[in-house]
């Protein structure tokens, strides 16, 4: 049963790098984690019924999934930003059918990335191992028992669009002042390819922007990582 739930809270890592852990990989951690917490955290009386016991495994599953969920709230807000900077700064993947691969955003793949960085920077891991056996004290392993708090979830996904916007404001503001600067000087000078000069400008004041704003995502991603494991535990609370 702690096998289940530390898998399903590994199948959730974010992607490095614009690719995926392998599965083998995130179920080896996975039992890495059971093996260090089974003698520690509380269990709970072993189902007898074939039917029990498979609904206890599932419910093991889903409430590790749920843990993994809430971690990946930070991690996809710094994706969407990036994909909004993209589309700011004129740096789009080419468009087809379907979402473009993490590997083809090269700003979101960039955040990405360093967001990672900075979760094991900041100490975040730590929070969520701890909020994670903690999570055994409110469900004992065996007795997770469903429906959780799902108004948490859906204002933390609520949560990720508002970050998301937040993260890529900047890059917003920016692109309408220079669209608004260079219809201005399209309409001064007719003459002038302000379509070619202002992509060329967005561009370049765009990276420039860009490399100033490492310090405001750390910023956004201290409080986040900060308050994760609260939002771990506060899953599992019912009304």
């Amino acid at each position: 049963m702690v096998l289940l739930r530390a898998t399903g809270l590994i199948l959730q890592l974010p992607l490095v790098a614009g690719r995926p852990i392998p599965i083998g990989m995130r179920v080896a951690m996975g039992a890495c984690l059971a093996t260090l917490l089974a003698g520690v955290v509380k269990m709970a009386p072993p189902p007898v019924q074939g039917w029990a016991l498979v609904t206890a495994a599932a419910g093991e599953l889903i409430l590790g999934l749920l843990l993994g969920f809430v971690t990946r709230f930070a991690f996809a807000a710094v994706e969407m930003g990036g994909r909004i900077m993209s589309s700011e700064i004129g740096l789009m993947a080419t468009p087809g059918l379907g979402v473009p691969e993490p590997s083809r955003e090269p700003v979101a793949t960039l955040l990405t990335t360093l967001a990672v960085i900075l979760f094991f920077l900041l100490g975040a891991h730590h929070g969520v191992l701890t909020a994670f056996a903690r999570s055994f004290e409110m469900a004992a392993a065996g007795a997770a028992v469903l429906p959780i708090n799902i108004d948490l979830l859906v204002a933390g996904t609520g949560r990720v669009i508002e970050l998301g916007v937040r993260i890529a404001a900047p890059f917003i503001a920016m692109n309408f002042l220079i669209t608004l600067a260079f219809s201005a000087l399209g309409r001064a000078v007719p003459k002038m390819n302000v379509y070619i000069i202002s992509f060329s400008a967005r561009a370049l004041i765009g990276l420039g922007l860009l490399g100033a704003a490492g310090a405001l995502l750390g910023r956004y991603l201290h409080v986040e990582f900060g308050q994760l494991p609260w939002r771990m535990l506060e899953v599992l609370t019912r009304k």
